[in-house]
């Protein structure tokens, strides 16, 4: 398990449909193998909720990515 070190929050502005809604995406900055790296996630409110209120947060990533949070 990785620890996040950031999250911002992002709106998909590629999906030029507007009968599409926007997805919000949810940058993730994490610790892995002593580097910082980055990778999107669909928004999951609990998941900011609880990096916001300052909980520890980790996702199981590996050297190509995210691979569940």
């Amino acid at each position: 398990m990785c620890p996040i070190i950031e999250l911002v929050i992002v709106n998909d502005k590629r999906l030029l449909n507007p009968l599409i809604c926007h997805q919000r995406h949810i940058l993730v900055t994490y610790q892995y193998d002593g580097q910082s790296m980055s990778d999107t996630l669909l928004y999951d409110p609990i998941l900011v909720e609880r990096f916001k209120s300052g909980q520890p947060c980790q996702v199981l990533a590996d050297g190509h990515g995210i691979v569940q949070a």
